[in-house]
């Protein structure tokens, strides 16, 4: 997969520019605040509906506008062309299309375009609560598992009908329906199955990807991840296991307010030699198994999708060393499109990248902007 154009009307800063981009490495270079991760931002938002730094559209619109406009020219590893369209006209209408299609959700695109990006924002990762992570692997997951992602979307609306319940007793006395929530707790019992499966199987085969991306750039220190169920669940009839773990939680859900045990609850840690990389894990170590987690996302998409993921590095080289940047960017050089951000040009040669060649594109944001 690669793109090949974007288009960006009132997005950021951008009023209206459209540009080009390489097939292979294209270096998106300027100031602090000249626009280079914005359009990061925008092949993002074409290939998921929304940015990578916020959920709210009105954050992405022009200052003094109402709305933005992004297109995308995509191929894929066949050579047939895809456009994509992202019209977002107020804080409640999104318009997304592709091939002149309209698309009636975000399911419908999720996992076709498919995209790695690697962010300040992305530390949250390693560093932040546990909802983070499952967030991540939700959207992981939901790439290459359809009937993921619609579990996924049942068990949410479940959820969703199940607290408002929970709230307003402990928020109003309002009396709770014994029968009603029994029913949703059959529902969401039978959904948790599949998703506590799904999630099993498919993250023993990211934890082997995992591995191996970081056995790559570190070798004195064992990297583990754990997948932890909410709930403790045996091959024998699981769903009755939910089921009773459910029934068993509710007076402390009433009391709470909100559903605490559940799919939802899952935990995913990382261990560096058996100490949990979240307490104890410094800096580097953090960005390290940060970069081999984005490799074997890469990875992962890769062999479920059979199609090779654009990959969006915005500051990469923070905080990582000479030798272990080439690396990264040695990895992914002739199989993948890469887009790279810089301030400085000079810093990205000290760290062995080449500047020049048939198969750079060289980008200057700042001069786009001040041309758009």
């Amino acid at each position: 997969m690669l793109i090949k154009s974007l288009t960006m009307i009132n997005f950021r800063k951008y009023e209206q520019v459209s540009m080009e981009f390489g097939q292979h490495t294209n270096i998106l270079h300027g100031e602090n605040g000249s626009g280079k991760t914005t359009i990061l931002e925008a092949i993002h938002s074409l290939a998921y509906t929304r940015s990578f730094k916020t959920r709210l559209d009105a954050d992405l619109s022009r200052h003094g506008q109402v709305g933005y406009q992004l297109k995308g020219l995509f191929a894929d590893h066949l050579g047939a062309d895809h456009e994509v369209r992202l019209k977002v006209e107020s804080a409640r209408k999104k318009l997304v299309s592709v091939n002149n299609d309209n698309l009636s959700s975000r399911a419908q695109i999720i996992g076709r375009f498919p995209l790695v990006s690697l962010t300040p924002e992305d530390g949250e990762l390693t560093f932040g609560t546990p909802e983070i992570r499952r967030l991540f692997f939700n959207k992981l997951l939901s790439q290459v598992d359809p009937a993921y992602l619609e579990d996924l979307q049942t068990y949410a609306r479940i959820l969703k009908q199940r607290n408002a319940m929970l709230q307003a007793y402990a928020n109003d006395g309002v009396p709770i329906d014994r029968m009603l929530i029994s029913t949703l707790d059959d529902q969401r019992a039978k959904i948790s199955v599949q998703l506590h499966h799904a999630r099993s199987r498919h993250i023993s085969e990211f934890k082997k990807l995992l591995y191996t991306a970081y056995g790559r750039l570190e070798q004195e220190k064992s990297l583990k991840m754990a997948f932890i169920s909410n709930i403790r669940i045996t091959a024998s009839e699981p769903e009755s296991l939910y089921r009773q773990a459910y029934q068993d939680s509710l007076v402390e859900d009433m009391r709470k307010g909100t559903t605490t045990r559940g799919p939802h609850r899952d935990i995913f840690s990382f261990f560096l030699d058996t100490k949990d990389l979240r307490k104890f894990g410094s800096q580097g170590e953090h960005k390290l198994v940060l970069v081999a987690t984005k490799f074997a996302e890469g990875r992962f998409l890769e062999n479920f999708l059979e199609e090779p993921p654009v990959f969006l590095l915005d500051d990469l080289f923070a905080e990582l060393d000479v030798k272990r940047s080439l690396m990264i960017v040695e990895s992914l050089e002739g199989e993948h499109q890469i887009f790279i951000t810089a301030t400085d040009l000079a810093d990205l040669r000290n760290h062995g990248l080449k500047i020049e060649g048939d198969t750079l594109q060289v980008i200057n944001a700042g001069k786009i902007q001040a041309n758009g």
